[in-house]
This record gives C-alpha cells, sequence and structure tokens, in this order.
C-alpha cells in the first residue's frame, strides 16, 4: 500500500539526488603576454610563455588554479644602437610571475576572490564580483572548435584603461569567464585585452551528473579589497 508518508518521503529523495548531481564544467586557459606595458614594450621569449591554468565550475561557483607559474627571473637581452649600426648593448630584463595562485567567485553571494604568491609577496583579495557593461557585436569567430560571439567592454584598473574583447559561446549556458570575467549570455572562451594580453581556453569539458565540490582555498594572509590594492599598489606598498 502507497501511504502519503511513503510519497513524502519519495519526493524527498528524488529532490536530495537531484540537488547531489550537477552539471560541472572543467578546463584548462592560458594567459599569454605579447607585449610589456609602458617603457618595456618587448617581452624576451621566457616571457612570452604563457601562464596554464586549471578551471571548474559548478554549483554557481567557480575556481581556477595556476598550474604553471615559473616564479622571477632576469632575462639578458642585447639592442642595437640606432647611432652606431651593428653596435649593441647589453641589459637585464626582470619578469616576475607567480609560484602560485587561483580566482574564485561565488556567484550565490557575488563574492570574488583572487590570491597570488609571486616576488616573495602575496595578494590576496576578497571584494564583489565586478561587473562589466559589455557591448555585444554581431561579428563571430570558431575559437578552440566553438562557435562564439564578440563583445566588448573597458576595464579601468591601477589608473590604466584598457580595452577588452571577449568572445563568448552561448552554446554553453553557463555565464562565467576566465580571472574575473562574466556577465555575457553564454561562456566566455577568450578574452584579449588591449594588444597586450591573450587569454583563452584550450580545453573545456562539460560533466553531467557530477558531484563535484568547489572548497576555497585556506589562505592565511588577510584579504583587502580591491579599492585597498589599487591604493597599496599605487603608493608603492
Amino acid at each position: 500500500m502507497i501511504t502519503k508518508k511513503n510519497i513524502l518521503v519519495f519526493i524527498f529523495s528524488l529532490f536530495s539526488t537531484i540537488n547531489c548531481f550537477s552539471q560541472t564544467l572543467k578546463g584548462i586557459y592560458t594567459i599569454q603576454h605579447l607585449k610589456g606595458i609602458g617603457d618595456t614594450s618587448e617581452l624576451t621569449e621566457r616571457a612570452k610563455k604563457p601562464l596554464y591554468f586549471s578551471y571548474t565550475y559548478t554549483k554557481n561557483k567557480s575556481l581556477q588554479e595556476l598550474i604553471e607559474g615559473g616564479g622571477t627571473f632576469i632575462d639578458t637581452i642585447y639592442n642595437e644602437y640606432q647611432e652606431v649600426p651593428g653596435e649593441k648593448f647589453e641589459s637585464k630584463a626582470i619578469t616576475i610571475r607567480p609560484k602560485k595562485g587561483f580566482y574564485y567567485k561565488d556567484f550565490n553571494i557575488s563574492n570574488y576572490r583572487v590570491f597570488f604568491d609571486q616576488n616573495n609577496s602575496q595578494t590576496y583579495i576578497s571584494d564583489l564580483l565586478p561587473k562589466y557593461e559589455w557591448e555585444l557585436t554581431n561579428e563571430t569567430k570558431i575559437i578552440s572548435g566553438y562557435n562564439c560571439k564578440k563583445a566588448t567592454t573597458v576595464k579601468r584598473i591601477l589608473g590604466r584603461t584598457i580595452n577588452v574583447t571577449a568572445w563568448f559561446c552561448e552554446e554553453i549556458s553557463i555565464q562565467d569567464g576566465p580571472m574575473d570575467f562574466s556577465g555575457l549570455p553564454g561562456f566566455i572562451v577568450q578574452i584579449e585585452n588591449n594588444d597586450t594580453t591573450i587569454i583563452k581556453f584550450e580545453k573545456i569539458k562539460i560533466i553531467t551528473n557530477s558531484t563535484t565540490e568547489i572548497i576555497l582555498p585556506e589562505i592565511t594572509s588577510k584579504p583587502i579589497t580591491i579599492k585597498e590594492y589599487e591604493t597599496n599598489t599605487l603608493n608603492g606598498k
């Protein structure tokens, strides 16, 4: 005999099953610097090597963790004197790359966190998720096998204005992307910052019926806001 109690137990069990399994997106993306900023416009070949990040999204959260950084290194470069063709002078190029790092987003509470350990200094930020005013265009392009549409916006940080181009895939309904970028009607597959940096997903895999959990990494440093980070950086702290 099926009783009211049995029906309630069945409904509760079904609800629990649905909540235990969800859609998960995993991927690998790279951050490749093509040019420096300001006077250091030319980068060495070693400095142009991309940074690799793993990406996981599930239950309205995402975590991006640095796979391969490289730390700080010094390259010797040779430049020619314009006044004396054929004569070269030696100089040093210092490249500072993180040893550890992650980006974390919790869309449930609009929390964004970023952590980097580089040049014997740690940066840990916790703030509201950045919001961008995207302008959609009709331009399309295939990136990493996905049909993508173009959107543009402007990012202002550390006194600089960065023109951002995003390529997003509407076929992937997750409204997220690399680093702090999100808010488009699809998944952001590639980001171009001015002509200096390209951030691109090399691999994307959607896993259904997944029980993946995202846990915020434990950091002993006290987090600061984005505004505090900008103030400290501009003041040389």
